[in-house]
Formats: structure tokens, sequence, C-alpha cells
């Protein structure tokens, strides 16, 4: 037994306690990321912990890298709706997808080297570790009254894996907040990070692990990527036939099928260069503050 609210449902009712529930939320899974610092697969496998590449796990990251998420969103019976999410969408974010998961293909020893600017890409990896793998606000408990962490719950995706996915994924799903005068046009985006949470996760993980320069570099396209497993899951979830489910896609309402634009956009988004370079801000002035 744990005791503990969701997080989410403690900062909409508590939003006093946001930044502490962001700070808690960081450090546990910085703490989670170091624990197991460096796995291999040999290693994952000897301990029975997935491996994100051929057990599944990381929002199956590898499944899109496979394409076959790609075989399922083709077989969309709308084929305009189809054809506008590759075509103006998904098939540019998936190559960025698979260019950066190359980082984490294997990992090598050295990895700090990464700040000697002689050093290249291809010769670095990223780190692996034991990611949750949904680090959603409300798969952790934290207490009611101080925001404090409890636990991380939920762990159906729990594997190993390059832990910058993980901390990606906890912020895209942490960290975006409603824009307050989205229904009337004037704003582009609908959904915009909170800063504040985002500068709160990032100070809580990095009081227990300090992010590599790979990582700092890479945190945005990883952002990004992250966003298109959620994406896509939705696409192929409410538009897709699947024989295998009680469902067919006429049963899901408009709402359910469009649902996929909400993390289009954030992904949009992430490419604006302003905002970029916001995030790009926040991550120095944590390197600042733990090399300080």
């Amino acid at each position: 037994f744990v005791e503990g609210r969701q997080a989410d449902a403690v900062m909409r009712e508590r939003p006093d306690l946001a930044s502490a529930v962001m700070r808690g939320i960081g450090g546990g899974l910085a703490r989670m990321h170091i624990a197991a610092s460096g796995i291999t697969q040999e290693e994952a496998r000897r301990l029975k912990i997935r491996w994100y590449q051929t057990d599944g796990g990381c929002c199956d990251v590898q499944d899109q890298i496979d394409g076959k998420v790609l075989s399922s969103i083709l077989n969309c019976i709308d084929e305009k709706k189809r054809d506008v999410f590759l075509n103006t969408f998904y098939n540019t974010e998936l190559a960025a997808l698979r260019k950066e998961m190359k980082l984490a293909v294997t990992v090598k020893e050295g990895i700090n080297k990464y700040d000697d600017k002689e050093e290249t890409e291809k010769n670095i990896s990223l780190e692996h570790g034991i990611c949750h793998g949904d680090p959603f606000a409300d798969n952790v408990l934290v207490f009611s009254d101080t925001g404090k962490l409890s636990a991380l719950v939920d762990i159906e995706d729990f594997c190993a894996g390059p832990v910058l996915f993980d901390l990606c994924c906890c912020a895209i799903g942490c960290c975006f907040k409603q824009q307050s005068n989205c229904d009337d046009g004037s704003t582009k985006y609908p959904q915009v990070l909170d800063m504040n949470l985002l500068k709160a996760l990032l100070k809580g993980y990095c009081a227990d692990r300090k992010i590599p320069q790979i990582e700092r570099d890479h945190f945005i396209p990883f952002m990004r990527l992250t966003l298109l497993c959620n994406c896509s899951w939705r696409f192929v979830k409410f538009n897709v036939s699947n024989n295998s489910d009680d469902k067919d896609t006429d049963d899901f309402p408009e709402e359910a099928k469009n649902s996929y634009l909400e993390l289009q956009h954030r992904i949009e988004y992430l490419r604006d260069p302003e905002v970029v370079q916001q995030i790009k801000s926040l991550l120095l002035a944590q390197e600042d503050s733990t090399t300080n």
C-alpha cells in the first residue's frame, strides 16, 4: 500500500504546490535513472528487465523505427486524413525520430568525452538506465499537503532504455498547459509549455543527476519524438480498424478520432525558434547551477 494522490489532481487543486510536485517527480526519476546507470542489454536480460529495443516499453519507440506504426497508419480507411497526416507531418517527424534514436543504439564507455569538441556524435551514445516508460503526472503519487513525491506507479512500460527518453516523456506529459485564449483563435498554439513547471522538473532532476552535454543538446528533439510516439498511438487507436479489437473506428466519437491533433500541435510548437530558445535557456541555467 502506498499513500498519496495522483500528482495531476494535486496540481489542479493546489497550484501553489505545482512546482514542489514537479521537483519531486524530477528527483524521483533521476534516482531511478542512476540506480542502474549504464545498464547493458545483457545485464537487463540477466535481471529479467525488459530491454526497450526487443521487449517493448519506452512507448514502443522501436515499433516506430521498424516501420510497424507506419504500416498501421497506412491501413487507415480515411484516405484524406491518412495522407494529410503522413505527408504534412508524420513522415518528416519519423525521419527525425529515427535519426535521434541512433544515439541510443549502444552504450559505449567514455560518454562524458562528448564534452571534447573533437568528439563526433557517431562515436558516442546516450546513457541507458531503468526507465518508467510513462512518467505522466497521473502515474505519480504525491502527498497532497506538501506535494512531495510518494511513488511512481503504473509501471506497465517499465524497461531499460535511454534515460533521456524518460525525462523528455515526463516533460511533455506534465509540463504543458492550455492557453486561456485558445478558443477565440487569437493564439497560434492551443497548448504551451508551462516554463515554471519545466524549470522545477529540471531542478529536481539535476539535484540528483547532472544532465550530460549530449542529453542537453538532444533534449528538445527527444521531447518531439516522445510526443510522436503518443501522437501516432492516438491516430492508430482511434482511426485504424483492428480486427482483434471489440470496437470499430466508427464507434469512436470525432473528438477521440482527432485527439492526435493535440499532440501534433505540441510537436509543431516545439519547432518554434522562440520556444526552442526558452528551453535551451532553462537547460543552460540548470547546467550553471549544478556547476557552481
